[in-house]
């Protein structure tokens, strides 16, 4: 009945504040559509989410039965044309996504995030899309750990915090101009490590919203081919640099600044019009850890090393990488040896990237660092 009640106020707001006129559908066709590439087309949407907390560990076991209920309000611009037909047979948007979000337990209080988010869209049929979606920003939480106000909230231990989404969604056209749009999701939100308790926010989620374009053309739709893209790609070879300050306590309780900071060499064979795949080692060096090892009388080493396989989506200037690793050097005895990083990385140029990256071991966020990347084709 609470869902039901949300989303008669979704449907009563979608028209109070998108309030445009309607227009008979057309069929898509090749009219009107001239080769290469054309302005993005810009929507707007409002929706609803509605899912269960994941309580992924003991320590999280509070949170177990809530069930967060979010608004959401997007601004995306799509591409539709030929030129980028012919890149990866899709119709990729891109955009910024606001959110509030009602966690249903006053441990973990309410969040708003802002997030940029980058969607692939393939068509099923006339009035039928279907995309997956990553997306990435900030979120600003209400009720952070506190030893006196909030001793048990686990999850997360400062207001600002990362956030991370992927989801599935099918697109149904209404007419023209409006948009029908279910979605699957599944978000974390951590502080990557820098400050502590920090298991972080997992939540599962679907929902529906109500897109609106007012400008529109009918979509592309190039014959598939069967070329093998990218298989006379040269390999691409990275080199780079990362860390980040981790916060930490001294032995006198005082907060701390620690540095984590590495160096890393990727190879990567493109094997799709937007798919490589990638081969690579990194080695790293933490003082936040070397502090931990010794508050815990632990004779170790804070350097770590490790191999990692993986695969990325080649979206114009972005990378979007998932990789698996495993760590050959890892004194410590807090985590698994297998992790798993998630990243975004902006290509300046042909040589020069900016990103970021979640370092994760299972459900468990260790923390976001900061890279530069060196890239050589040969």
């Amino acid at each position: 009945m609470r869902l039901f009640g949300y989303l008669q106020n979704f449907v009563s707001g979608c028209f109070a504040i998108l309030c445009f006129p309607c227009v008979h559908a057309q069929t898509d066709s090749l009219a009107g559509i001239s080769a290469g590439r054309q302005s993005a087309i810009f929507s707007k949407a409002i929706g609803i989410q509605h899912g269960f907390i994941f309580a992924h560990s003991e320590a999280v076991q509070n949170t177990s039965g809530a069930n967060p209920t979010g608004v959401e309000i997007s601004l995306a611009w799509q591409r539709n044309d030929s030129a980028t037909w012919a890149l990866c047979n899709c119709y990729p948007r891109k955009g910024l996504l606001l959110s509030y979000y009602n966690f249903d337990t006053r441990i973990l209080g309410k969040g708003i995030t802002t997030a940029y988010f980058l969607e692939p869209v393939y068509k099923l049929g006339t009035n039928l899309l279907f995309s997956f979606k990553g997306s990435t920003g900030l979120t600003w939480l209400t009720n952070p750990f506190d030893s006196t106000s909030n001793p048990s909230n686990q999850s997360y231990s400062q207001h600002l915090n990362g956030y991370l989404g992927v989801g599935l969604g099918l697109w149904f056209r209404l007419n023209d101009h409006w948009w029908l749009n279910g979605s699957v999701n599944y978000q974390h939100e951590s502080n990557g490590g820098m400050k502590k308790p920090n298991k972080g926010i997992n939540w599962p989620t679907a929902g529906i919203a109500l897109s609106y374009q007012k400008k529109t053309r009918p979509f592309y739709s190039g014959r598939r081919t069967s070329e093998k893209f990218g298989q006379d790609a040269p390999l691409r070879w990275d080199a780079g640099i990362f860390g980040i300050p981790r916060r930490t306590t001294d032995n006198d309780g005082n907060r701390i600044h620690k540095l984590l900071l590495g160096a890393n060499l990727q190879v990567a064979k493109q094997v799709g019009r937007i798919n490589a795949l990638t081969l690579g080692t990194e080695l790293y060096h933490d003082e936040e850890l070397r502090l931990r090892l010794k508050r815990d009388s632990l004779d170790a080493s804070a350097v770590k090393a490790g191999i990692l396989v993986g695969h990325e989506f080649l979206l114009g200037k972005f990378l979007f990488s998932q990789r698996l690793g495993y760590s050959v050097i890892d004194q410590s005895p807090y985590y698994d040896r297998l992790y798993h990083r998630w990243g975004l990385q902006y290509r300046i140029n042909r040589n020069l990237g900016v990103g970021f990256n979640l370092q994760a071991h299972r459900q468990v966020a260790d923390y976001v660092d900061l890279r530069f990347t060196y890239s050589m084709e040969r």
